[in-house]
């Protein structure tokens, strides 16, 4: 299964963050990864307010070297956003989980708001890791 990585996974697999656990480490590069543009864009926001130290530029070309595609947001994606049941409002998250959806992918995360509201929609296509 291709796997969209949400951005603190993929940040957590960038800096070799022991957040990870081997298990999942494994699946990551056994894997097809993709990342989304959201997820620059939430680095580049979250870098300029001073609360994340990563320049989105090294997030985007690190993930380059290390294989990651980068996947457009399209008006599909943006449209599926839509389409979500309700109960989680994180823009980002149901952008990235629309995304998944529409691409046939799976999202791994670890964000505890999201992994729980998956499990109230057992059809949503999420990885915890």
């Amino acid at each position: 299964m291709r796997l969209l990585l949400d951005t603190q996974i993929a940040l957590w697999w960038l800096v070799g963050s022991p957040r990870l656990s081997r298990a999942v480490r494994k699946k990551l590069a056994e894997s097809p990864c993709a990342v989304s543009v959201a997820s620059v864009w939430e680095v580049a926001i979250k870098h300029g307010l001073g609360k994340l130290p990563v320049p989105p530029r090294d997030f985007r070309d690190e993930l380059a070297a290390a294989g990651v595609v980068f996947m457009a947001i399209t008006e599909s994606h943006a449209l599926a956003t839509s389409d979500l049941p309700p109960g989680h409002i994180d823009p980002f998250d149901l952008l990235l989980l629309a995304t998944a959806q529409c691409e046939g992918m799976q999202l791994a995360t670890a964000d505890a708001a999201l992994l729980r509201y998956a499990e109230s929609y057992p059809g949503l296509r999420v990885m915890g890791v």
